[in-house]
C-alpha cells in the first residue's frame, strides 16, 4: 500500500472533519505544526488554502482554534507563517469571523482564561 503524504496525511480529514493540522491547532501543539507546514513545503501543498485559513467542518480556521484556546505561541507561529505565504493578516486573521460569528480576539477574550 503507497502512501500519499498530501493526500492521505496532510489534507485527510478525520474525526469531526478536521485535519492533523488542525487538531495540532487545537491541542496547542507547536511542534506538531512546524512538523506538518514542514511536510507541505516538501510535498507542495497550498500552505495558505489548504492549511493556514481552510477552515474545518464547523468552520474554525487554525488561528480560531488557537485564539479560542488562548495559544499565544500558537498563534505567533502561524501569523509569521501568514506573512511567508502572504495572507492579509488583517482580514484573514485578526478580523476573519469563525463560525459563530466572532473574530478570533473576540473569541479568545470570551474562551480563554489566559491573558494575551
Amino acid at each position: 500500500m503507497q502512501v500519499n503524504v498530501k493526500d492521505d496525511l496532510l489534507l485527510n480529514k478525520r474525526f469531526e472533519g478536521l485535519k492533523a493540522w488542525d487538531r495540532a491547532a487545537d491541542e496547542g501543539n507547536k511542534e506538531i505544526l512546524e512538523t506538518l507546514w514542514g511536510w507541505g513545503t516538501e510535498v507542495q501543498v497550498n500552505l495558505k488554502d489548504d492549511m493556514l485559513l481552510a477552515k474545518g467542518k464547523i468552520g474554525l480556521t487554525p488561528w480560531d482554534r488557537a485564539a479560542g484556546k488562548g495559544n499565544k505561541e500558537v498563534l505567533k507561529t502561524l501569523w509569521g507563517w501568514g506573512r511567508e505565504v502572504q495572507v492579509k493578516l488583517k482580514d484573514n486573521l485578526l478580523v476573519s469571523r469563525g463560525n459563530i460569528g466572532l473574530p478570533a480576539r473576540d473569541n479568545a477574550a470570551c474562551n480563554s482564561e489566559k491573558r494575551f
